[in-house]
């Protein structure tokens, strides 16, 4: 099995960063030694098929510049303004030079081979060394990436039975009750449904999302698992507001949507989101590798010694493998305009390892841009940043960051051996 983070190894790796870190020990200042990042893409066009849609509402759906699920151009160019603004930290803490290119291997990019999450992968570093030569790195050798999705290529299995216990038509009824207005509103601005759809779920005539009751189901031989019904459904019209917000300088929703109501429409998107992807055994069958890579990279661990060498590293993927992660982690946010636990568009988690007099530490922030930034043409406006509590650290409670032994301990404890393929 693919783990290599023994604790002698740890002393040995670390040994062998410590001329960058040794600097800071005379004075007693921490320094950035390392950073890791899982980002999602970001701002793309809706993944569902335009049948599907047009069943959802009569309304006349915007045209996209891009095909199904593509990156657009405005993404990209929100990706490369936010992470042009993080380049000026890296350069500040010293993973990045102030000036000129980095040195080659300084910047390790891995991105899942969708075209929105490779384009992502380049903008990311059109941002943080324009014009340098790097490029991401994208398994083309099967269909489907095994790091992104694990469960879909068929290197883990999702478990049915712990799922519908985790997730039980209780708690699906109690999410209904919770969001009941929200998912009204969403529904009044989708208008009736086609007739095609209401005679397909046995509704009356004029119909909305909402008359369709919610229920877990699974898919592709168990290896999908997906809320259904108006909760699936007002969800992915609340996420489909926010592109719209984010690619176009109008209000969302046929003109109706703005700050203030995507604001209030958001949380039906989280809380859907999460009830599904940080389910405990969700999490940890489609995230475990995904950790246990981040957690290699950052110690210097890792499968590929490039990623080992590099000082930044970038896993671009999808806000499934960030709350998977964040869910084996416990950690949890609420990003300002955002409903709690919120990924947008382009936003990554990150693991910064930080070394102060000989000791290492694990810190973890969330960066993001503000509903201002992704809807301003000219994408002005600093990121939102917010450090994250990781509440498994420490012998009591959450005092500080992790020291690097128990950021390690902890990856060991919440991951699902099964679901780490051997190398």
């Amino acid at each position: 099995m693919k783990w290599g983070l023994s604790i002698a190894a740890l002393c040995a790796v670390l040994c062998s960063v410590a001329p960058t870190a040794r600097a800071a020990d005379n004075d007693g200042e921490a320094k950035l030694v390392k950073m890791v990042v899982l980002s999602r893409h970001g701002v793309r066009s809706p993944t569902q098929h335009r049948g599907e849609l047009d069943a959802w509402s009569r309304r006349g759906w915007p045209e996209w510049p891009v095909k199904r699920g593509e990156l657009t151009p405005r993404g990209a160019e929100l990706v490369t303004s936010m992470w042009r603004q993080e380049a000026a930290f890296l350069k500040r803490t010293g993973l990045l030079p102030e000036k000129g290119c980095p040195e080659p291997g300084v910047i390790a990019i891995r991105a899942d081979k969708e075209q929105r999450t490779e384009a992502t992968a380049e903008a990311v570093l059109e941002g943080l060394a324009p014009g340098c030569g790097f490029k991401p790195v994208v398994n083309r050798s099967a269909s489907i990436d095994p790091l992104f999705h694990p469960v879909e290529a068929g290197y883990c299995a999702l478990e049915p039975a712990r799922i519908e216990k985790e997730l039980s038509p209780k708690d699906i009824a109690e999410l209904e009750q919770t969001l009941a207005e929200p998912v009204s509103e969403l529904a009044a601005l989708l208008g009736p449904a086609s007739p095609e759809f209401c005679r397909e779920h046995r509704l009356p005539e004029n119909c909305t999302i909402a008359d369709v009751p919610s229920r877990l189901t699974f898919g592709k031989d168990n290896q999908t698992v997906h809320l259904g019904g108006k909760l699936g459904m007002a969800s992915s019209t609340a996420e489909i507001m926010l592109l719209e917000y984010a690619q176009w300088d109008r209000p969302a929703g046929w003109g109706t949507v703005d700050r203030g109501e995507l604001e209030a429409l958001l949380p039906v998107h989280s809380r859907v989101f999460d009830a599904v992807n940080r389910a405990p055994s969700v999490a940890a069958s489609r995230g475990s590798e995904l950790l246990l890579d981040m957690a290699n990279a950052l110690v210097g661990k890792y499968a590929d010694p490039v990623v080992n060498k590099a000082k930044v590293v970038v896993f671009v993927g999808h806000d499934t493998n960030i709350a998977n992660v964040a869910k084996l982690l416990s950690l949890n946010w609420h990003l300002s305009g955002y409903a709690p636990d919120e990924i947008p568009p382009a936003s990554a988690l990150a693991l910064t390892l930080w070394e102060r007099n000989g000791q290492y530490q694990v810190h973890a922030h969330l960066l993001a841009q503000s509903l201002e930034t992704l809807h301003d043409p000219a994408m002005r406006g600093e990121p939102l940043r917010e450090a994250l509590e990781v509440p498994w650290c420490g012998s009591q409670a959450y005092e500080g960051p992790c020291s690097l032994t128990e950021f390690e301990l902890l990856v060991r404890a919440v991951i699902r051996p099964e679901c780490v393929r051997e190398r």
